[in-house]
């Protein structure tokens, strides 16, 4: 991740600290944690983290110019996919489980065999860092957002490119998929986020709230909201049908890189590159419920489990953590 994605001088903030401290007051945090499933084996920060479909592997994506995939069970490695000329900041795999693609800041796609580590296609186009990828729900197309401004979308089994999207006035740091595949969000560093029409490439509605880069989004298994990591130090969620800002999070002190959704809808999980912590909220009330310290340095992406009982943080000190999320060895709940 570029230095541009995270501005170090948000504006003052004294309300929103005051509140942070509100919201956090309750929460008990665990302790420096080493376990065996921790995934430790890059050798610079890992950007991007995502879990298989089957919940039993995991591939990451490194600034040492690499992608591993991981057994999560053991935290051994299974492969790894060196084929990028720069660092690796997006992954993500395919619905098939069998094939994953890889972004990197050499402004190159690639999809990849998990099973013999093969690459099967290179796609090019963007002119610079890819941000961010995502794969429709059919798997029959993928977005990539990029920092040249522009989300483009892709065939994964011709490489054909179909359509770029344009209206961002700065790097776009993250793309998502609705969950019928009908619609695209994006948020980047112009502190807005978009929403897209999957087939046409429309712009439907422009969301704006955030007062710092937006580089981190997570949707709701309905496709209803929106959750949203900013440099201003808040999660927020957004209602898409409205095009409204439904609640705000406050916990973090300092850059938040990324957020994701609970399988079932009910609870966030965010990574904060300021306090280097992973937070867990729930998403009907924006009340905090635990807080996760073991990363040295800040916290750079962040996936629950296809069970929801787990989740993942990738870190700039070039370790992935497994976090059990229903152990009280892991977090206290208040």
């Amino acid at each position: 991740m570029g230095r541009g994605r995270y501005p170090g001088n948000p504006p003052c903030r004294t309300r929103r600290r005051l509140l942070a401290l509100a919201a956090a007051a309750p929460v008990l945090t665990a302790p420096l944690l080493s376990r065996a499933a921790d995934l430790i084996g890059h050798g610079a920060m890992v950007n991007a983290v995502a879990v298989s479909p089957d919940g039993t592997r995991v591939l990451t994506g490194s600034w040492d110019y690499s992608a591993i995939l991981w057994d999560l069970a053991s935290g051994s490695q299974i492969a790894s996919f060196h084929e990028h000329a720069a660092g690796v900041t997006a992954v993500a795999f395919l619905p098939d489980g069998k094939r994953a693609l890889t972004g990197s800041r050499d402004a190159a796609i690639l999809l990849w065999d998990m099973e013999s580590g093969r690459s099967l296609r290179r796609f090019e186009g963007h002119t610079g860092t890819v941000a961010g990828l995502a794969v429709a729900p059919d798997g029959r197309r993928f977005a990539s957002a990029g920092w040249d401004f522009a989300i483009r979308v892709w065939d994964p089994e011709s490489g054909a490119a179909l359509r770029v999207l344009e209206g961002h006035g700065a790097n776009v740091n993250a793309v998502a998929y609705t969950p019928d595949g009908g619609r695209l969000v994006s948020a980047g560093y112009d502190f807005q986020i978009r929403l897209w029409d999957a087939a046409t490439g429309q712009e439907k509605t422009v969301l704006e709230g955030h007062e710092g880069s937006v580089n981190g989004l997570a949707l709701s298994p309905d496709g209803r909201l929106a959750a949203t990591a900013s440099s201003d130090e808040t999660v927020r969620l957004w209602d898409l049908e409205a095009g409204a800002l439904l609640r705000t999070l406050y916990g973090h002190t300092g850059f938040v890189t990324s957020v994701a959704v609970a399988p079932d809808g009910r609870t966030l999980l965010s990574g904060g590159g300021g306090d280097r912590r992973v937070r867990l909220w729930d998403a009907a009330t924006g009340r905090q419920l635990a807080s996760f310290r073991g990363h040295e340095k800040p916290v750079l992406a962040v996936v629950f489990t296809p069970d929801g009982q787990g989740a993942l943080s990738a870190g700039y000190d070039a370790v992935v953590r497994h976090w059990d999320l229903m152990s009280k060895a892991d977090a206290e709940r208040p």
